[in-house]
């Protein structure tokens, strides 16, 4: 992505100031009278404004939100230049377990100075069963959308959109990320050409019209020095990676020439250790690669890489900027497709069980990717089978590909496989930043 998209997506879950980290704060009160001052302290103008039923934990433990103002309405800017509106506001969560005491934490805070030049942001939270929903908007010509539900007892997130737009170069890019999953999805609506954009048309995401439709490839914060060792141990994919299967249902991945098999045993393993290297793991039960004189009719791993997918405006260079490769499996070779390469990715094989595993590294290529896409595709030496990728691909349309995604958990190498660990703590927190406009 290019500079400014990247950065509204990197801080567009938790910006605008959030005063508190989710979970940071925590008061203990025996009585109710007590319940103002715990939330209030010692803040003369601070009231609780309403208090949400959120039902009971999974012990029994009684749960509710509060509501609270943290000063009066209107209240004129601050050394910063910053207007609340209403006011600065807090939430906080109340826990009262058998024994009737009650235990307060504050969730989140924040002040809703307009996110951004348009002056349109807005607040909108949602208290259902153990859980809690933040959806905000913001933003200038560059607008932003998130939404955000945590469960509340024990606290977990548990799914994440954001969208971005501009008003006035059409388009959006949409990802909803879900953490029990650990699965990223999006959709991209592309910017329309500059001679048809019209200032009656329609602006924002839509999903069902989306052209670009992707699973997020995980990117590991660091790995680079676990290389060698995964090589070493013959090391394979376990829950830490992006899984594709040809079931038909475009949450396992996208069968983009050939037909679906929901019986198929096609299972196909990735995960980004670093900016510039893919790990894939190939199984496939009962074939034996083909190895022919044109590699887009033998089993193959496709990789496709190309400009950022939204930058907000028409760009009529995209297609110079995305490159397809080939790595055949039966030996590894490689070749260059579309956009003709002249440096091609470094290969490393290994082989586990009936898997076979490639470490692609194209730092040395000179290509620096913000998009991304990767099919497996079987052949049989004569034509082409079957084909399985990241997005809803299309020859050429560098919109059509998906991007990769900072992995939420940690990974650990357990018997042989890397595994999904727990939730990193910057991924359960609502962070406090500055507003992106």
């Amino acid at each position: 992505m290019n500079e400014l998209v990247c950065g509204i997506f990197r801080w567009l879950p938790w910006m605008v100031g959030l005063a508190a980290i989710f979970g940071s704060m925590a008061v203990a009160s025996d009585t109710p009278s007590t319940e103002r001052g715990s939330v209030c302290q010692d803040r003369p103008e601070c009231r609780i404004v309403e208090t949400l039923d959120a039902g009971k934990a999974a012990d029994g433990t009684a749960l509710a939100v509060l509501h609270v103002a943290l000063g009066a309405e209107n209240q004129p800017a601050d050394a910063e230049g910053r207007q609340c509106r209403p006011y600065p506001e807090d939430y906080w969560l109340k826990q009262v377990g058998r024994d009737g005491k009650a235990v307060y934490r504050r969730l989140f805070a924040f002040c809703n100075d307009g996110y951004g030049a348009s002056g349109i942001g807005e607040d909108v939270v949602t208290v259902a069963p153990n859980r809690i929903t933040l959806d905000r908007v913001g933003g200038s010509a560059w607008r932003w959308e998130i939404g955000a539900s945590y469960q509340l007892m024990p606290e977990q997130p548990l799914l994440r959109r954001e969208a971005s737009y501009h008003t006035l170069g059409g388009g959006c890019l949409e990802t909803e990320t879900n953490f029990r999953a650990l699965r990223q999805r999006g959709w991209l609506n592309p910017s329309p050409a500059e001679e048809t954009l019209d200032e009656d048309a329609t602006v924002g995401c839509d999903r069902e019209s989306a052209t670009g439709r992707f699973i997020a490839i995980p990117q590991l914060e660091r790995g680079g020095d676990e290389l060698a060792a995964l090589e070493r141990q013959s090391a394979g994919l376990g829950s830490c990676a992006l899984t594709l299967r040809a079931t038909g249902n475009e949450e396992d991945g996208f069968v983009v020439y050939g037909s679906l098999d929901p019986q198929a045993r096609t299972e196909i393993k990735l995960l980004l250790l670093s900016a510039t290297t893919l790990l894939a793991q190939v199984r496939d039960a009962g074939r034996t690669p083909a190895m022919s004189e044109n590699w887009i009719n033998d089993d193959r791993l496709e990789l496709w890489l190309g400009p950022a997918l939204y930058g907000g405006w028409p760009s009529a260079d995209r297609k110079k900027q995305l490159y397809q490769f080939g790595i055949r499996l039966a030996d590894g070779a490689v070749f260059a497709g579309y956009g003709k390469s002249k440096r091609l990715p470094t290969i490393r094989r290994w082989q586990r069980d009936d898997a076979r595993l490639l470490l692609v590294d194209w730092g040395d290529a000179g290509l620096e990717p913000n998009s991304m896409a990767v099919v497996y595709g079987q052949g049989d030496g004569r034509r082409q089978g079957r084909m399985l990728a990241t997005s809803h691909l299309k020859y050429g349309n560098p919109d059509t590909l998906g991007q990769f995604w900072s992995f939420p958990a940690t990974c650990e190498l357990r018997d042989g496989l890397l595994q999904a660990g727990a939730l990193r703590p910057e991924t359960t927190a609502m962070e406090q930043d500055d507003t992106v406009d």
